[in-house]
């Protein structure tokens, strides 16, 4: 006997993979699962309420959320989180090696409202001394919500908008392709900002506790209201995936993965992160999610009476994780 059809999109990791491929079954319910980019599964779901269950990005649910939006509810399970100052790429040939030294310069980045975008914005300004009228800021693919922006769209490819100059520095989410940054990311056109850029992203996370989260789960409120028991039940189902995931990194009998030094590094991370180095829940996140809801504000992409609270953006089932 089939369970209701739900459809899925999500991206592929040790978070997502036994949930997409039904190893790990959500009880009552089928999943059609949605093969499209990540871009494609957020400009969908935040335009249309495509999926009854998809990725999205946190500033783009956010911000629809700030406008009004009740097509979506989300869980706290975050399938995206990345420290992003080893996504600030420069020239090779360029004299920059902090942000501090970018102020006045010509900065650009995929989407202005990305969540990536978002917290790097707010580190310039609270960790490198640069407002944001102190930039001057380029985008290279439209907004996936509408809103207005101070930055120039700009036509072409970011890469290569960087590897000629045509900008000082840029913030992708996306490694640039090999033929500008090879895999060792020594010698090709392009470089990291950051010479010791891993020790930077190690201590600025003993600083602040902040590991960024950039993407949540969303689910379609009229889903929701027809069966009211699936957030809380997909939440806890996706964080035993995603506890799984992990004890599966540590396992020393097999490498889950082609990188010789998996163990170490999870090690490393375990011992820094206090043993849960990818936490889910509103209680561990929440303090985080207040820092960005400040950063989106001060970028005037949230409007800033509003000051959502926990009940305001995560549904009322998983309100105690």
């Amino acid at each position: 006997m089939t369970g209701t059809k739900l459809t899925v999109a999500m991206s592929e990791s040790d978070r997502t993979l036994r949930l997409l491929n039904g190893v790990k079954p959500l009880t009552g319910f089928e999943l059609d699962v949605q093969q499209e980019s990540i871009e494609e599964i957020f400009v969908k779901q935040i335009s249309q309420a495509s999926y009854d269950v998809s990725e999205l990005s946190l500033a783009s649910y956010l911000i629809a959320k700030g406008g009004g939006d009740t097509r979506l509810t989300a869980i706290p399970a975050f399938l995206s989180r990345s420290f992003r100052h080893n996504a600030i790429y420069v020239r090779s040939d360029s004299p920059y090696t902090h942000p501090s030294e970018l102020k006045g310069k010509r900065f650009g980045f995929p989407e202005f409202q990305m969540t990536a975008a978002v917290w790097v914005r707010g580190m310039f300004r609270h960790e490198w001394g640069i407002a944001n009228e102190e930039m001057e800021w380029f985008t290279f693919r439209p907004e996936r919500v509408p809103v207005d922006i101070p930055a120039t769209l700009t036509e072409g490819d970011i890469f290569e908008a960087l590897a000629e100059g045509k900008v000082d520095a840029i913030m992708t989410a996306r490694r640039p392709p090999a033929k500008l940054f090879p895999a060792s990311g020594e010698g090709g056109v392009l470089r990291r900002l950051f010479p010791d850029v891993w020790n930077v992203e190690r201590e600025y996370y003993g600083r602040t506790g902040i590991f960024p989260i950039m993407h949540l789960v969303s689910l379609k409120a009229e889903t929701v209201e027809q069966f009211p028991e699936l957030p809380k039940q997909l939440y806890e189902l996706m964080r035993e995936i995603k506890d799984e995931g992990i004890a599966g990194l540590l396992e020393t009998i097999r490498n889950a993965t082609s990188n010789p030094f998996v163990w170490e590094s999870v090690e490393q991370s375990a011992k820094l992160m206090n043993g849960d180095m990818w936490p889910y829940g509103v209680s561990a996140n929440w303090a985080q999610i207040e820092t960005f809801i400040t950063y989106l504000q001060e970028d005037g992409l949230l409007d800033r009476s509003f000051t959502p609270k926990p009940q305001e953006v995560f549904h009322s089932s998983v309100q105690n994780t």
